[in-house]
């Protein structure tokens, strides 16, 4: 399936989290807009010092830009309330890196089609040695496999941003975590509320840059996160359920 921005569907868009990432923006959207419209990609710059909020300027990009740095939840919670404000009814996310790539679009795109009652469809990378560094295929299979026992369901790829969101669904939660365990958050809310979570393969790609997570803050962050958002969860369905008991 070949995508241009003329066979674009207009319900489609694509949110960009972007700090300080204008070097790799650059070669990251005029790629994009071979395959999407330009009033569909939305670029949120989270305080980036450099020229990402004058680049996307100058490309006639939709930027929404913060004064300070607030983190990858933040910025994708921002990028949802504007486009499902603009009627959009799905929104693909892609990091600003490069490793996303504009040819997995097309998957997505068919995915939607095909899984319309999905409220998550997610990208999942290969965890092969070689293709994935040592360090993120242990965290990747160990944060994938706790997500998959809490939901009760396979989520391949739970650190995968590469993904597609339903505003059906989006509308229906709040988000909390404004920094990268954002992702699973919507992941346990999604199957808190039984919206089906769909895995579709997408490329592994990784470069020499230099990533903005660090590994021990980062992960003990996520912990504590996701175990406050399950027993949250936990609690809010007793509380109904004792409700509905003692009725």
């Amino acid at each position: 399936m070949g995508i241009n921005p003329d066979s674009w569907p207009d319900s489609v868009a694509v949110c960009i989290p972007a700090y300080n990432a204008a070097s790799t923006l650059k070669a990251l959207l005029p790629k994009l807009m071979t395959a999407a419209p330009k009033k569909n990609i939305c670029v949120v710059n989270d305080g980036s010092s450099d020229e990402t909020a004058k680049l996307c300027s100058d490309m006639e990009i939709q930027c929404i830009s913060s004064p300070v740095n607030k983190g990858k939840g933040y910025a994708l919670a921002a990028g949802f309330d504007a486009l499902i404000e603009n009627k959009y009814r799905w929104i693909i996310t892609m990091d600003a890196d490069l490793q996303h790539t504009v040819e997995d679009l097309p998957k997505f795109l068919t995915a939607i089609d095909t899984h319309p009652e999905a409220g998550i469809i997610i990208g999942s990378r290969s965890r092969k040695p070689g293709v994935m560094p040592i360090d993120r295929i242990v965290s990747n299979t160990l944060t994938s496999g706790i997500i998959s026992l809490l939901c009760g369901t396979k989520i391949n790829d739970s650190q995968c941003g590469f993904r597609a969101y339903a505003s059906s669904f989006l509308e229906t939660i709040t988000i909390e975590c404004p920094r990268f365990e954002m992702e699973t958050e919507v992941i346990l809310k999604a199957c808190h509320k039984k919206v089906s979570v769909c895995n579709m393969d997408v490329q592994t790609l990784y470069f020499q840059t230099r990533s903005h997570i660090s590994h021990l803050k980062d992960t003990l962050r996520w912990i504590k996160a996701v175990t406050g958002i399950f027993l949250t969860l936990r609690l809010w369905l007793r509380m109904k359920h004792d409700g509905v008991s003692n009725a």
